[in-house]
């Protein structure tokens, strides 16, 4: 296979993601982390990336590529007056602080350790969305330390993963008794702050590497970022629609098949890979 024809399927394929991450993200009303990775691992080892650092390749991508779908959202947040200022005060510098911790941990842990935990909450996400009544932990969300720890866990974990935290801070901040729309409003601009400072650490710890995309900034591949983006924000809305015609019971199953079929598929990866 010629470069020529080599650059074309990359460019292809990445078209593909663009589009088909940015309908489920909007069609399941999440970032498009936890479907942007699986298909990281998938296409960056077919084209060039050493399976030592491809975990990290992915996460450092799907989280630059969280930035600009953030800043809409949490635009839409604030021009609707959603946004809990006061909140967030107490809220995004102990996410900021967990999204450093997660950058430090990453540096440290082998692709196949980060695989595993991808599994993992591949699976624990689809076992809480397949509960048909989810459990209450308080009745309001904690504040003080209790809060702060949530929010580094939240923080570290998706940058960790190459989440924007989304996908995690929601059902959280639901659990604890918060409103759904108060909470997908806090979201919001809680991935903002993740994604722009663990995309800001994974460029950084990843600089100079060898064995990254010929076309890379750290860990971000540049061609991946800036096709995916405008097809993501092109795409999202038609999955909004979509949504927006089938009953929210229906849309969680569908979204518990998406996260086994994933998980099934990262567990025959890594059975296959020993």
């Amino acid at each position: 296979m010629t470069d020529i024809s080599s650059d074309f399927i990359y460019y292809g394929a990445l078209i593909a993601a663009g589009l088909t991450s940015g309908f489920a993200g909007g069609l399941f009303g999440i970032g498009g982390g936890l479907l942007r990775v699986p298909i990281f691992l998938y296409l960056f080892p077919a084209f060039g990336v050493d399976s030592g650092m491809v975990f990290h390749m992915a996460a450092g991508t799907s989280l630059a590529l969280a930035i600009p779908t953030s800043i809409a959202s949490a635009w839409r947040q604030h021009r609707s007056n959603n946004l809990d200022l006061f909140f967030l005060k107490t809220w995004i510098p102990a996410l900021v602080v967990g999204v450093g911790l997660g950058i430090a941990a990453s540096t440290v842990s082998p692709t196949e350790v980060l695989k595993g935990l991808f599994l993992g909450l591949l699976v624990i996400m689809a076992g809480y969305v397949a509960l048909p009544a989810r459990p209450v932990l308080f009745q309001q969300v904690p504040s003080g330390p209790v809060r702060s720890f949530m929010a580094i866990i939240i923080g570290g974990v998706s940058t960790l993963l190459g989440l924007s935290g989304g996908v995690l801070t929601t059902p959280v901040l639901v659990a604890c008794g918060t409103v759904i729309q108060r909470a997908v409003a806090i979201s919001s601009a809680g991935s903002l702050a993740i994604s722009v400072v663990a995309a800001a650490g994974m460029i950084w710890t990843g600089a100079g590497l060898p064995d990254r995309m010929p076309f890379s900034l750290g860990f971000v591949d540049l061609p991946a970022f800036a096709i995916m983006t405008p097809l993501v924000m092109l795409s999202a809305p038609l999955g909004v629609r979509v949504a927006n015609r089938i009953s929210a019971r229906k849309l969680e199953l569908f979204f518990t098949c998406l996260l086994l079929a994933l998980a099934g598929d990262m567990v025959w990866d890594l059975w296959r890979s020993h």
